[in-house]
């Protein structure tokens, strides 16, 4: 730019040069149109001052130029700048804008993760019914505990006397577990149907039952029962009648073997308390097998069968665990381990039954000793 400016700045130069020696006098001794030569005419001086006052102004020009060049450049410097800028901003908003999208959706990947599946909420859900079950586990218990004793003890309020509840006991064999068919007795006699012959005596009528929905499945729960344990009550000694030692020992070793007898009764009262029916189960276990109806009743006793066994019987359940991710797989196992715990429970509730009839077998047996020659009388014995 600036040699640019130079040659237009020469050229110039030699045209105003021509024109001050052609207006010049001394023009004339070149052949001018005057032919005269005037020595006081200074044109050298007057050439330069016309040439100094071209190269000023060329000089200011080209000063304004460069000036309004540089101004120029350094508005499209700022622009280029306030572009790079925005262009910067609008770089960092959309990278921040990934970001956050990006980790929302990691966020709803983790929760869709960890989220628990719809059986497991059903599960859940379900489980609101254990405590009422267990309830009424215990109310029911209490019911067949009152029962058992009362007639143990000929309470008046649950049974006519000990008499009484043997002839009511044998009136109902005759009529429902008696069958003429099968014992061989004539139509009076046996009036049971033929498959409720011998049902107080099976006892897969209490041990093979999940649940003891109808009056008749309980009553005859109840008759293996009495069966197993105590088939026969006996007359209460009166105890206003007690007035000697050997009398008093008589009444003590009677309720000593009816509380024995109680004892052996209340296992079994347990565990058909076990099965009696709990309607607030259902939907537990409509949860855990598929196609269930949930408004159908469900004792304590179903619901572990289910939770323990039942549940892996189903090949769905094999499916489900190998589809199931890291978060719900710790559920599930949580769950066996709840099973697994309260199988624990109910089977140290069990042993201890177990265990306290260990004891009276063994104190039946030391009661038998005491009955030996010279045990029964020790000043009698001899050594």
């Amino acid at each position: 730019m600036i040699g640019r400016w130079a040659a237009v700045r020469g050229a110039v130069l030699a045209v105003g040069a021509g024109v001050v020696l052609a207006s010049s006098p001394a023009w004339a001794l070149f052949g001018g149109s005057s032919g005269k030569c005037d020595r006081t005419d200074n044109d050298r001086q007057e050439a330069s001052r016309v040439i100094r006052n071209i190269a000023g102004r060329l000089d200011a020009m080209e000063t304004s130029i460069v000036e309004t060049l540089r101004k120029h450049a350094g508005q499209v410097s700022g622009y280029q700048a306030q572009s790079a800028k925005a262009i910067v901003e609008a770089l960092g908003n959309h990278s921040k804008l990934r970001a956050q999208t990006q980790r929302e959706v990691e966020e709803n990947r983790a929760v869709r993760e960890r989220r628990p599946t719809r059986r497991g909420c059903r599960t859940a859900t379900g489980a609101r019914g254990m405590a009422p079950a267990r309830a009424a586990v215990a109310r029911e218990k209490a019911r067949a505990a009152a029962a058992g004793v009362g007639r143990i003890a000929s309470d008046r309020s649950v049974a006519e006397g000990s008499s009484a509840d043997n002839s009511q006991r044998f009136e109902a064999l005759m009529a429902r577990y008696c069958n003429q068919g099968r014992l061989g007795e004539d139509a009076e006699a046996c009036k049971g149907v033929a498959g409720r012959h011998a049902a107080d005596l099976n006892p897969r009528n209490l041990f093979d039952r999940n649940r003891l929905v109808s009056e008749q499945d309980r009553r005859t729960a109840i008759e293996v029962s009495r069966n197993l344990a105590v088939p026969v009550v006996h007359d209460q000694f009166p105890l206003s009648a007690a007035e000697t030692s050997q009398e008093r020992r008589r009444v003590l070793l009677a309720r000593s073997a009816d509380a024995r007898s109680a004892l052996a009764a209340d296992f079994f009262a347990h565990a058909r308390a076990l099965r009696a029916p709990g309607p607030d189960l259902g939907r537990w276990a409509a949860a855990l097998v598929p196609g269930r109806d949930p408004d159908q009743p469900v004792s304590r006793y179903e619901l572990i069968e289910i939770l323990a066994a039942r549940r892996f019987e189903n090949p769905d359940w094999f499916v489900q665990l190998q589809a199931m991710n890291e978060a719900n797989l710790l559920r599930e196992v949580v769950t066996l381990l709840a099973t697994s715990l309260l199988l624990d429970w109910e089977r140290y509730r069990m042993d201890e039954r177990r265990g306290a009839l260990d004891a009276v077998s063994a104190a039946i047996g030391a009661e038998g000793m005491r009955r030996l020659p010279g045990l029964a009388e020790p000043a009698s014995g001899v050594n």
